[in-house]
């Protein structure tokens, strides 16, 4: 039995707390409650509690000071941090000082509470001898005598999947196994490279403790930033929720080490060949982490690319013919296009590769547009190799929208409306100036003053000196200092104002606009 402790210095949550927790058939036990970290002290002492349940905000001594005094005295058991939403760096700083996890106040739940518990028992079954596995056995985390050879099988399998979904190699896995593969990807981190040198271990220790009850647990390097993870549990034992485990390691790893990654979840497997098949629908789904939607969790290997259906190919068609026409603007009209085509394989999930094909293409005709003028010597291979090398549709984006800057500054011209300009363009100049906050489409744009696209292109920057996208992002930069320097604004919120929904992108045009961070601007 192992004896819990429960501390929070409002009577109400104590109770709650109590009341969630099924202690009747468990091996749990009450060991008392508290009001604050110093009497949660006297009483770990007096009866020797082997979980504390605990509060991070209390009087004379809060969550973090018990963990601290916990841990200065010894204590070999297991510590989970109650919080509320705004208490993230407190969580953070509680699971570096090594609570097990954190749970929010407003969510509990008897199930979610149980399972939180049942993974501590987990951890205190192996300090004091073995794994439990659910049945009362217990077995050392080898899963064979002798060398440990299953970490480089697992690696030849899980690189072998990329070409086949079988397995014909050496059978090393055993028998009346669940076998639950994850595919890990570290996409930043706070600690550059050194962390990547070091994450195959810190992985490894976060999944410890995630993985209640399993027969053995592998984390294998499979490549730059790629990891595979892999544990086996008795076929007899309880299910697992691979979704609600990849969920728990991307949370775990930015709450720990600061680290972004993505998982690819699998079904559970029986077999080398199944372990092998679900690795092969693992390496088919990672081509999708490319594009950038919101995920909270991870992925699940069934999901697959998309078809290049018919709204694709339309936006991949009118790529190809966006600078067919060699007038002045053109580049305005390659670039919405670009941009619109990645947003059309994001939505369909068309796989990268074709994206980069046909964006790689798009950028060899640009390079023999008379906009770009090719006498001058433009270097496509740069370009081509960015476009390659793009890890995220965002990157993508980012590339199309410098490869565009670049050429508009290679003209050297300033935003002037000319005092003969045409009509049609003053209008499309004041359509800009009142939509600069909305998604603006040149078709819109083109439509408003009744010219064709390629033709409003010609003349807006004939009688402006800037291609209409560049005009626009200048109305969009004067609007957003304006805001930052009222002192009313958030450089977010002064973002978004200005119809801009990427910080980043937002920042860079900033910075090269006015030569200062938008943090900077100093209020009036």
């Amino acid at each position: 039995m192992y004896k819990v402790l429960i501390v929070d210095d409002e009577m109400i949550v104590r109770h709650a707390v109590q009341t969630l927790i099924r202690w009747d058939g468990s091996r749990f036990e009450h060991a008392g409650s508290a009001a604050n970290g110093a009497a949660a002290l006297e009483l770990v002492r007096k009866t020797g509690a082997d979980i504390v349940i605990t509060d991070i905000k209390m009087p004379e001594m809060d969550g973090l000071e018990l963990i601290k005094r916990l841990t200065e005295e010894g204590f070999g058991g297991e510590v989970l941090v109650l919080s509320n939403y705004n208490d993230f760096d407190l969580v953070r700083e509680a699971l570096k000082r090594g609570a097990h996890d954190y749970m929010l106040k407003l969510t509990l739940k008897t199930e979610s509470f149980m399972k939180a518990l049942e993974e501590m028992a987990a951890k205190l079954d192996e300090k004091r001898g073995g794994r439990h596995d659910g049945t009362g056995a217990r077995e050392s985390r080898g899963a064979a005598d002798g060398p440990d050879r299953m970490p480089q099988l697992l690696l030849e399998m899980e690189t072998a999947a990329e070409h086949a979904s079988s397995w014909n190699g050496e059978r090393f896995l055993g028998e009346g196994l669940k076998l639950y593969s994850f595919l890990i990807l570290l996409r930043s981190d706070g600690q550059g490279e050194r962390l990547n040198e070091t994450f195959e271990d810190s992985l490894g220790k976060l999944a410890e403790g995630l993985f209640a009850g399993c027969r053995w647990m592998r984390v294998v390097r499979a490549g730059p930033k790629r990891f595979l993870l892999v544990a086996a549990y008795a076929e007899e034992a309880s299910p697992v929720d691979p979704a609600e485990l990849a969920r728990r390691l991307i949370s775990l790893a930015s709450m720990y080490y600061s680290a972004r990654i993505d998982a690819i979840y699998a079904s559970a497997a029986r077999d080398e060949t199944s372990l092998a098949a679900e690795m092969s629908l693992s390496r088919k789904a990672e081509s999708l982490l490319f594009y950038s939607s919101p995920r909270p969790g991870g992925l699940s290997n069934r999901e697959g690319a998309g078809e290049d259906d018919e709204a694709y190919r339309e936006a991949e068609e009118k790529l190809k013919i966006s600078l067919r026409k060699t007038a002045a603007g053109a580049i305005d009209l390659w670039t919405e296009s670009a941009l619109n085509l990645i947003d059309a394989a994001a939505d369909r999930r068309v796989h990268p590769r074709a994206l980069k094909r046909a964006i790689s293409g798009s950028v060899w005709s640009a390079a023999n547009s008379q906009e770009l003028g090719a006498s001058r010597g433009w270097d496509e291979k740069p370009w081509l190799e960015k476009v390659e090398a793009a890890e995220s549709d965002s990157q993508l984006k980012e590339t199309i929208r410098e490869l565009s800057e670049e050429i508009a500054d290679s003209a050297g011209l300033l935003a002037s409306l000319k005092p003969d300009a045409r009509e049609e363009v003053r209008q499309a100049v004041r359509y800009l100036e009142e939509h600069y906050s909305d998604k603006v489409a040149i078709a819109d744009v083109a439509a408003r003053v009744g010219l064709s696209e390629p033709y409003l292109c010609q003349v807006f920057k004939a009688d402006t000196g800037l291609s209409i996208l560049t005009y626009l992002n200048e109305i969009r930069m004067t609007k957003a200092y304006e805001l930052l320097s009222s002192g009313k604004y958030l450089v977010k919120q002064a973002a978004l104002e200005v119809g801009i929904h990427d910080p980043f992108y937002f920042n860079r045009l900033f910075r090269k606009r006015f030569g200062i961070a938008p943090k900077n601007v100093k209020t009036n």
